[in-house]
């Protein structure tokens, strides 16, 4: 079958909707080898445990999207080489152990630790040949804890920007990956597509039916069973049963009593899983390698804490290959349904399964990036911000989905002031779970009933600090014409009952780059620097490896500075943070050098004085000049416009128009195009997919309608619909009328037989 790359953006809109990739994406060789090439030969890709590392010329070998490859220790560290030998490409290393040179078993060529060429037999005699031309081929070695992996592009991202985050997650299980020793160590093959078998570890939907001694071991509620996208690593985790602890399940499961309370389970991108089970202190690891398109080959490494017993060993062993064992009847049954092609596509279940789709959006991100054939729709989402493409940042997925849209009571434990104007409102939930995590940058919407007020106001702030399980903070500024801000500031106490949702908000971090970050806010702006920094800083804790940041924050003096002392304080910690504070009005008792570093206001002309030259990442928040003089300058300079990322509170802040989200749902899936006439101004534009919300049209067509949270929970984009109607991309929350919509999260609405090339209007919308 030839290679048939489908429009990526359909494919995306079709995994939103729960459609999976077509059938053929399982079982066309034409596609096995684009992945080697496109996903193995540009990830990073396990190899061993740097255990197995410890002193020169120790060495392990593996494959990375088919290449043989080697990681040997010598006097500057770790190095890695292609393990192919210059002469007759023969693989120079076999298994693991120590040598003192790397010599090859077919002509005895050989390399020192260092991959130079050092001996060819009779090639003295040869003419114009020189041992220094025949290196080995180096590439990148990096480690994760205990874990060493291999990647061959040499302009990939770090290897802790892609799961450094995996390590906290794995320490809150209560194990110490250094005090781990290698247990086994075994090889496997199955009869299914590697994607097929990665897609059914990634969801426990199936676990009740398939797995009755997991199920017995493991809660498998969903409600206690919970999954979450971070990005380029997808996480599992559930807690043991009681009836386990108790020796009481109803079939006959490995002993599950000991430290471990929590099951963790992680694919990280693209074919390396981590397991743990509740128990003695366990790990264990599998590596998944596509063998063709209807089969696949890996390996799996066993490790235990200290002392364990041989017992616990064999029955957890045998625990975990029983799971395998029942994986691989479902998996090869449902290759052999691939194989036969029919149905095409299959649905998913996108609560239960929302794993599997995110995997799947990631394979379909690698594959079309490249061909001929998806080029222009490739390039046209590149021109697209990362929250409009497939995001590789934590998602929301471990809040209950019942919550996404609903409220739930929280109340305020702790208040502090900030500053003059700006106070801290810690808000925990009522009933005492954890929260689930966010991400940096985030807002959360809440509900109050105020005195005087006919119906509850509803409000969106900025979460101000990073996602923790304990509390939201929200740092919010006095408004003397603000319901919300003034009743907060003015009456609130610890113990009020608030409500809110789950946050969301698409000006959040790229967690994916490893460029140096730029974090510039005004005022009040602030609160998401403040959420983005808090989370660099954890991250560059857990992992060693700092991201190279700078934190400038202007405000009017020393009385209206937020966190000036929270910020120094991680300054103190964070290596490679720069800050710098910026006074328009210093008081009295400011002082540059011991308040602040300098006076004026936040430009780019300070940027330049600040910033050493080089590419970053640029943040902005704060009020309307600040964020509109910043960005122009920055364009101006030549930074590219996708490297600047801000967060548009109101119209005064859209600096450029919104850049689109591809929609979903319905109108994703006609993805046609509609004439829209907003007739206050009488502008006449033309809808299509490609141009996101009747919000961002307008944007687009230079009209600034009012706006607030983008999401449909605040109502604030309300506006008269005259003709035609539209539909919801998720369905809003703020009341309307019969004859309004919220442009903020609507797209025209096609009727059937609908004709693209009319020049009447499909929707008429008064503004």
């Amino acid at each position: 079958m030839s290679l048939i790359v489908e429009d990526p953006a359909a494919l995306l809109a079709n995994l939103d909707r729960g459609m999976s990739v077509p059938a053929h994406w399982y079982t066309d060789p034409e596609i096995t080898a684009r992945e080697i090439e496109l996903i193995f030969r540009k990830s990073w890709n396990y190899i061993g445990p740097t255990k197995e590392l410890g002193k020169d010329g120790d060495y392990i070998t593996g494959y990375a999207g088919e290449l043989p490859v080697v990681i040997i220790r010598n006097e500057a560290g770790l190095a890695g080489f292609i393990n192919v030998c210059r002469h007759r490409r023969h693989e120079v290393m076999k298994g693991r152990g120590c040598a003192n040179i790397m010599q090859c078993g077919y002509h005895a060529w050989a390399y020192d630790l260092n991959g130079l060429l050092k001996r060819a037999p009779r090639s003295a005699a040869e003419p114009n040949f020189r041992l220094e031309d025949f290196p080995l081929l180096p590439i990148r070695v990096e480690t994760l804890g205990l874990l060493a992996f291999v990647n061959i592009d040499r302009s990939a991202p770090p290897l802790q920007s892609y799961f450094g985050k995996v390590l906290g997650i794995i320490s809150e299980s209560g194990i110490d990956l250094d005090s781990l020793e290698l247990y086994s160590r075994d090889e496997w093959s199955s009869d299914a597509n590697w994607k097929t078998m990665l897609e059914n570890y990634l969801e426990c939907y199936h676990c009740p039916v398939a797995h009755p001694g997991f199920s017995a071991a493991i809660d498998v509620i969903p409600e206690n069973y919970h999954l979450t996208a971070h990005g380029w690593f997808m996480s599992q985790v559930g807690h043991v049963r009681a009836s386990a602890l108790e020796g009481k399940s109803a079939v006959k499961i490995y002993d599950a009593r000991g430290e471990l309370k929590q099951a963790q389970y992680h694919v990280l991108w693209p074919n390396f899983t981590i397991n743990i089970n509740p128990g003695f202190i366990n790990l264990s690891i599998d590596v998944w390698m596509p063998d063709g398109p209807n089969h696949t080959k890996g390996f799996s490494e066993q490790y235990f804490g200290p002392g364990v017993s041989e017992e616990f060993a064999k029955e957890l062993i045998a625990f975990n290959k029983q799971v395998g064992e029942e994986d691989d009847t479902l998996t090869n049954s449902v290759q052999r349904g691939l194989i036969g092609g029919l149905p095409d596509r299959g649905r998913f279940l996108t609560n239960s399964e929302n794993l599997p789709v995110h995997f799947q959006k990631l394979v379909v991100n690698a594959l079309c990036k490249t061909p001929a054939a998806a080029k222009q729709a490739v390039e046209a989402q590149a021109a697209l911000p990362q929250t409009s493409m497939i995001s590789v940042n934590e998602g929301n997925s471990l809040s209950p989905q019942s919550e996404r849209n609903t409220y739930f009571p929280v109340e305020i434990a702790r208040i502090e002031k900030e500053s003059d104007v700006i106070s801290s409102f810690y808000l925990r939930r009522l009933d005492g779970t954890p929260i689930p995590p966010w991400e940096p940058g985030q807002f959360l919407p809440i509900r109050l009933n105020i005195p005087g007020q006919t119906a509850p106001v509803v409000r969106t702030y900025t979460l101000s600090t990073c996602a923790n399980p304990d509390f939201y903070r929200l740092s919010i500024r006095r408004i003397e014409d603000g319901i919300m801000s003034r009743f907060l500031h003015d009456n609130a106490k610890t113990g009020l009952k608030i409500e809110a949702m789950t946050p969301r908000g698409k000006f959040v971090l790229d967690q994916s780059s490893a460029r140096p970050i730029a974090l510039l806010s005004g005022g009040v702006g602030v609160t998401p620097m403040m959420a983005m920094l808090e989370h660099l800083a954890a991250a560059g804790k857990r992992s060693g490896e700092y991201r190279q940041a700078y934190f400038i924050h202007g405000t009017q003096h020393g009385r209206s500075h937020a966190f000036a002392k929270r910020v120094k304080d991680l300054a103190a910690e964070y290596s490679g943070l720069t800050v710098h504070f910026c006074y328009s009005e210093p008081g009295a008792d400011d002082e540059i050098g011991e308040t602040h570093h300098s006076n004026g206001w936040v430009s780019v002309d300070l940027l330049k004085k600040v910033l050493p030259f080089g590419d970053y990442d640029f943040y902005l928040c704060g009020p309307p000049p600040f964020m509109s003089s910043l960005y122009s300058g920055l364009i101006e300079m030549g930074v590219r416009p996708e490297r600047v990322r801000f967060e548009s509170f109101g119209p005064g802040t859209v600096l450029r128009p919104q850049a689109p989200a591809t929609p979903i749902g319905i109108a994703a899936a006609q993805a046609g195009e509609a004439r829209v006439r907003f007739s206050k101004t009488g502008v006449d534009t033309q809808w299509a997919a490609s141009k996101g919300t009747l919000l961002e049209l307008a944007e687009a067509a230079g009209l600034t309608p009012a706006f607030g949270c983008r999401s449909g929970i605040c109502g604030t984009c309300k506006t008269k619909i005259r003709g035609g109607a539209v539909e919801y991309l998720d369905e809003p929350l703020a009341v309307r009328g019969e004859d309004e919509v919220l442009l903020c999260c609507s797209v025209p609405r096609q009727a059937p037989g609908h004709q693209t090339n009319s020049h009447e209007p499909d929707v008429i919308l008064e503004i």
